[in-house]
């Protein structure tokens, strides 16, 4: 885990209503997969986390969770960016205004809007829930991901 991630979970962990240590984690987060660096972002969820994306099974643990990341990459590799213009700290809870855009596989310009809903616990992320219309992305799924 690089040395900024690292320390944000150190940070984090001690306070979970902690709202400056959860809103470093969060951007550290978000900086991990505008980087691609998908094992730190994995490294964010507790091994038995949940993340829900729309149209899609909810994703339980590191290796589902690395699978819809992974995937992410293929469909815009490396070329992506989510811009977070909104963080609002409940507690543990976290919700993320996102404008994310990129080029996808094929070359096309892709920019939506998204919501991110966050538990945290003991500084990590026991469940993520995106909210997006699924309709502004382009391309088929792969099997498996599904």
């Amino acid at each position: 885990m690089p040395v900024e991630l690292g320390q944000t979970h150190a940070l984090s962990a001690r306070n979970d209503a902690d709202p400056t240590s959860i809103k470093a984690f969060v951007y550290a987060y978000y900086k991990a997969v505008n980087d691609s660096r998908w094992d730190d972002v994995v490294a964010c969820f507790h091994e038995d986390a949940v993340l829900l994306v729309p149209s899609q099974l909810p994703k339980v643990g590191h290796d589902e969770i690395r699978r819809f990341y992974t995937y992410v990459d293929v469909q815009f590799p490396g070329l992506h960016h989510d811009d977070v213009p909104l963080l609002m700290i409940d507690g543990n809870r976290v919700m993320t205004l996102v404008d994310m855009h990129g080029i996808n596989r094929e070359g096309v310009h892709t920019r939506l809007w998204t919501a991110g809903f966050f538990t945290i616990e003991s500084g990590r992320i026991r469940q993520y829930r995106v909210i997006f219309d699924t309709a502004q992305l382009q391309g088929p799924t792969p099997p498996g991901v599904m």
